[in-house]
C-alpha cells in the first residue's frame, strides 16, 4: 500500500530528525543501558541534554542547507560532558554515547527507507556528531584534570589537619584557590535543627563563624531542607537570602549545596562571588564534587575524634579497674592466708567427725582456689602495667616437675588418664613454682575441654639449648575464630565447660610466665587431630 502525502517520509534530514525524535531517543535509551554507569540512572538524568541536542542538530542542518553561516552545536555537548563526569562516566563511555546516537539515526533512516538517506546533509550530520565528541572530550578531560587536582589538595589538607575544626578552613582555602570566580566560601554543619557556621573565608565572612541558621531558613537552610543545590543571582536583593551578614556582604552570585553522606545530611557548603551573578557549570560541578569529598572527610574526622574520645575513656576506665584489681588482690591475700592456715590447723587439731572433716576440707580447697584467682589477678595487673612477671629460676628438671604436677591433678581427676613421656635431656633453668603453674594450667585446660574419658599427654623433648613441652588432648577443635585470641586475658572459649571455675586468665598467665623465662607458647588445633599446646623452655636462664 502506497503512503499518502501526509505519511511520506521527510526528504530533508533535519525534518527527519524532528519527526522521528522520540523514536531515536527511545532506541538510544534501550541501547545505551549496556554501559555500566547508565544502568541505574533515572531516565531524565540519562537523557540529560540529548533531546535539545537533537533539536540543535536539526537547526544546524537547516542553516547549512539554507546556505547560512553555521557551526556545529558545542554548548550542550560541553554541559553533557560535565554532567557525565559527575555521575561517574569515564571518557570512553561519554564518546560511546555519541557513537550509539549516530548508529540509531543511521539505522532508522535505512529502516524507514527515507529519502533523507540520500541527503547530501548526511556528511554534515556526521560532522555535527563528531564536533560534539571533540567538544565533550576536551571539556571532560579539562574538568577531570581540574577536579583531580582539587581533590588531591583536599586530601592533602585532610591528612595534614586531623582535627575537624582545623581541617575545615583549609578545605575552604583550597576551594578559593581552585576557583577564580569564587570570592567567599562557608561550611555550615548540622547541629540538631540548626546549621552552624564552622568555617568561613573571603570578603569579610570570617566574622560569621558561629552564626546559626535554622533548617528551612535563608538559602543555606533551604538547601538543607530540600537536600538539593540552590543558587541566587543577587544575594543582597533575593528574598530567599535572609541572613543579614550575607546581605550586607559584597556577595552577588550565591550558590549552596548539601553535604551528604549517603542519606545523612552533614551540613551545607556555600560559595559567593563579588563580581559574577552566577557561576559557570564547570565551577558548579567542581564545587559539588569537592563538597562531596569534604562531606566524607568531615564525617571521617568526626568519627576519628569520637573514637579517640571513647578510646581515652576506655583506657582511663581500664587503668582504674586495674588499680582496683591490684589493690583488692594484694589486700585479699592476707585474709585468705589466715583462712587457709586456720583450716589446715583445724584439720590437724583435735578429733573431728567425718562431716566436720569434709567441711574443713571444702573450706581449705575453696581458700586455695580463691588464692589462685588472687594470684592470677596480681599477675594480670603486673602485665597490664608492662611489668615482667617475677620469677626465680634455678637448675631443675622439667620431667620431675611434670610428674609432681600430674600426680596432684590425678587425685582431682581420677577418671582421666594422665600420661607423661620424655626424650632427651629435660633439665634447665626454670622457676619450679611458675613452671608448675604453666603445666597445671595447660593440663587442666586439656582435661576440662578435651573428650570425656580420653587421655591427656604431656610430652617433653630436649634438643640443643631448649626443652619442648607438648600438652595434647583429643576432642573438638578450638574454633578458628578464637585461635588468634586464645591467649588473651579473660578468654574462656566459645562454650566454657560445665563446672569450669576461674577467671579465664590461665592461658594468658601461662604465656606471660613462659615469656618471662625467654620462651614461647603456641597452639595447634584441628578436627580429627585434637588440640596441642607447644611450649619452648630455654635450657639456660633468660638473659644469660
Amino acid at each position: 500500500m502506497e503512503r499518502t502525502g501526509t505519511e511520506e517520509e521527510p526528504r530533508r534530514l533535519a525534518d527527519f530528525l524532528r519527526t522521528h525524535r522520540d523514536r531515536i531517543l527511545s532506541d538510544w535509551l534501550a541501547a545505551v543501558r549496556r554501559l555500566a554507569p547508565a544502568r541505574d540512572l533515572d531516565r531524565p538524568i540519562l537523557l540529560d541534554y540529548l533531546p535539545q541536542f537533537l533539536d540543535d542538530l536539526a537547526d544546524f542542518l537547516d542553516e547549512v542547507r539554507a546556505g547560512n553561516p553555521a557551526t556545529e552545536p558545542e554548548k550542550l555537548p560541553a554541559l553533557h560532558a560535565l554532567e557525565r563526569l559527575e555521575v561517574g562516566y569515564d571518557l570512553a563511555e561519554v564518546v560511546e554515547e555519541y557513537a550509539i546516537l549516530r548508529q540509531c539515526i543511521i539505522d532508522l533512516v535505512h529502516h524507514e527507507s527515507a529519502p533523507a538517506m540520500r541527503s547530501a546533509q548526511l556528511a554534515r550530520l556526521h560532522s555535527g556528531i563528531d564536533r560534539a565528541i571533540v567538544t565533550s572530550t576536551a571539556r571532560y578531560h579539562e574538568a577531570s584534570e581540574r577536579t583531580l587536582r582539587a581533590l588531591d589538595r583536599i586530601s592533602s589538607a585532610a591528612l595534614t589537619h586531623r582535627d575537624p575544626e582545623k581541617m575545615l578552613p583549609e578545605l575552604l582555602k583550597v576551594l578559593l584557590e581552585t576557583c577564580a570566580s569564587v570570592d567567599a566560601a562557608s561550611l555550615l554543619l548540622l547541629e540538631g535543627d540548626l546549621l552552624r557556621v564552622h568555617a568561613a573565608e573571603g570578603i569579610g565572612l570570617e566574622h560569621t563563624i558561629g552564626e546559626t541558621v535554622p533548617v528551612g531558613a535563608s538559602l543555606a537552610g533551604q538547601v538543607a531542607l530540600r537536600r538539593a543545590p540552590i543558587s541566587s543571582r543577587d544575594a543582597a536583593t533575593d528574598p530567599l537570602v535572609t541572613r543579614e551578614s550575607i546581605k550586607r556582604s559584597r556577595v552577588r552570585g550565591y550558590y549552596g549545596v548539601p553535604l551528604l553522606l549517603g542519606e545523612d545530611l552533614i551540613g551545607v557548603a556555600t560559595i559567593g562571588s563579588a563580581s559574577s551573578a552566577e557561576f559557570s557549570d564547570e565551577d558548579c560541578l567542581l564545587f559539588r564534587t569537592m563538597s562531596a569529598r569534604a562531606a566524607a572527610l568531615i564525617a571521617q574526622a568526626r568519627l576519628n575524634a569520637e573514637l579517640a574520645r571513647r578510646n581515652a575513656e576506655l583506657a582511663n576506665a581500664l587503668e582504674y579497674r586495674d588499680r582496683i584489681l591490684g589493690v583488692l588482690s594484694h589486700d585479699l591475700r592476707n585474709p585468705l592466708g589466715v583462712i587457709l592456715m586456720s583450716a589446715e590447723l583445724l584439720g590437724r587439731g583435735g578429733p573431728l567427725s567425718a562431716r566436720q572433716q569434709r567441711s574443713v576440707g571444702r573450706m581449705a580447697d575453696n581458700a586455695r582456689r580463691a588464692d589462685h584467682m588472687v594470684r592470677d589477678l596480681l599477675d594480670y595487673t603486673r602485665s597490664r602495667q608492662r611489668q615482667t612477671l617475677p620469677i626465680s629460676p634455678r637448675k631443675g628438671d622439667l620431667l620431675t616437675l611434670c610428674h609432681e604436677v600430674l600426680e596432684g591433678l590425678q587425685l582431682l581427676h581420677p577418671r582421666v588418664e594422665l600420661r607423661c613421656t620424655a626424650e632427651g635431656r629435660t633439665d634447665g633453668w626454670v622457676d619450679p613454682e611458675r613452671a608448675g603453674q604453666v603445666i597445671s594450667n595447660l593440663v587442666t585446660n586439656a582435661i576440662v575441654h578435651g573428650e570425656p574419658g580420653a587421655p591427656v599427654t604431656v610430652a617433653l623433648r630436649g634438643i640443643d639449648g631448649e626443652v619442648w613441652m607438648e600438652v595434647h588432648n583429643n576432642g573438638l577443635p578450638i574454633p578458628e575464630i578464637l585461635l588468634p585470641h586464645i591467649f588473651d586475658a579473660f578468654r574462656r572459649g566459645a562454650a566454657p565447660a560445665k563446672g569450669t571455675t576461674g577467671l579465664g586468665l590461665g592461658l594468658f598467665i601461662s604465656q606471660q610466665i613462659v615469656a618471662a623465662h625467654g620462651g614461647s607458647i603456641e597452639v595447634r588445633s584441628k578436627d580429627g587431630e585434637g588440640t596441642t599446646f607447644r611450649v619452648r623452655w630455654p635450657r639456660r636462664e633468660a638473659g644469660s
